[in-house]
């Protein structure tokens, strides 16, 4: 028997075994959860009404501000009111009396929620709560703060609007064949829309009115199971949510696609290339840091110091997607407007990066997200500078 056979083998039997031990949660959560949450819950859930009213098109934003409202926060809710969009924002810890006071000029629902069942437990409440306002909306957005949102030429809103299709995310994951990382000069740009695990990211999505006066969009979320493990968040969610809608036949599309990017890549001057390798964000895979480190020590001027660069950044947005691994390239050449908050504590490496990434932005939500990730590296990334 082939190696790579053994490999597969085992890898699916790893998967396999994986999934039997989680039978007992995964059981508790179908059975339980939802009516533990309803039971024990829904009582502490509060809304309130904010100054704005309710639009054609709505936002259901989720915060966790666990300090405080943040501007970056009410950066966010100015843009969505700037583009015509009603804020509903969704809290997942309780709101002190003068963030709520706070929040209220920037919003028109404001619901504040148990911390049950991640993102996609509050984007539940939210949409369950505009279940008669969904069939009159010409879109729906939802977000969350995992990413600020900076300074681009056009917003995301805008993007959105002018791709006009059914389903639209910022990013998608597993939508481009992968690759071993030792194997990285193999990298193929092949895409993968039917992969099993294709989806498009949560941090960012919009549904159009076709989505939106469908019956199966509200039985989703009527269906939808609550859980506290975050990887049966992201399967029953982030996976379940866009495997769905795709399957139904709607339209859909990225306004940050991977379709094109290889020969965007490839079409990079080596400075520019070596620059884009030294900014990749790379926190999930410490192999691929220390790939990188092998090839930036190749002249970036030879054809195979280019060669590798173009393979290595290929294959981390091919593992990472591109809106965690790529905001050194696609701020600047593709005006991409979210860059993650989570590697400025996860990896040295990664938070200084992301630090000097920010640092070159000139408009005004390019510095509060940079004066917000200094805070961020001090308080929960202070390890990082310790080590």
């Amino acid at each position: 028997m082939s190696q790579p056979t053994l490999w597969k083998l085992k890898r699916e039997s790893t998967r396999i075994w994986q999934q039997f031990l989680h039978v007992p949660n995964n059981l508790a959560d179908i059975l339980f959860k939802n009516k533990e949450f309803k039971r024990k819950y829904t009582s502490e859930v509060k809304v309130t009404d904010g100054i704005h009213a309710m639009s054609s098109e709505v936002a259901i934003y989720l915060i966790f501000p666990l300090h405080g409202v943040m501007q970056s926060h009410l950066a966010t809710l100015q843009q969505m009111v700037g583009e015509g969009i009603a804020p509903f924002v969704i809290t997942n810890v309780p709101l002190s009396d003068q963030d709520r006071d706070i929040l209220a000029q920037y919003a028109c629902l404001i619901m504040e929620r148990p911390n049950i069942g991640y993102d996609f437990g509050g984007y539940r409440d939210g949409v369950l709560f505009l279940r008669e306002y969904l069939p009159k909306l010409e879109r729906l957005y939802i977000l969350n703060d995992s990413a600020w949102i900076i300074d681009a030429p056009r917003t995301w809103f805008h993007q959105v609007r002018a791709l006009n299709v059914d389903f639209c995310g910022a990013t998608s994951n597993y939508e481009v064949k992968r690759v071993a990382i030792e194997k990285f000069r193999d990298v193929e740009w092949i895409l993968t829309p039917n992969h099993r695990n294709h989806h498009y990211a949560s941090y960012a999505l919009a549904f159009g009115p076709k989505v939106l006066k469908d019956s199966f969009f509200i039985s989703f979320w009527d269906r939808y199971q609550l859980s506290d493990d975050k990887k049966r968040v992201v399967r029953r969610g982030e996976i379940g949510l866009s495997r769905s809608l795709l399957s139904r036949g709607f339209s859909h599309a990225t306004t940050c696609p991977v379709l094109g990017l290889d020969k965007e890549i490839a079409a990079l001057d080596s400075h520019e290339l070596d620059r884009v390798v030294r900014l990749l964000i790379l926190p999930g895979y410490p192999k691929l840091h220390e790939l990188r480190c092998t090839v930036l020590k190749s002249d970036y001027a030879t054809v195979r110091g280019r060669k590798d660069r173009i393979f290595l950044i290929l294959t981390a947005v091919a593992l990472q997607a591109m809106g965690y691994a790529l905001p050194g390239y696609t701020i600047p050449k593709r005006g991409f407007q979210f860059v993650k908050k989570s590697p400025m504590y996860l990896t040295r490496e990664g938070s200084d990066a992301t630090l000097a990434i920010l640092d070159t932005l000139e408009g005004p939500l390019g510095k509060i997200a940079a004066q917000e990730a200094r805070a961020l590296r001090a308080s929960k990334g202070s390890r990082l500078d310790a080590a």
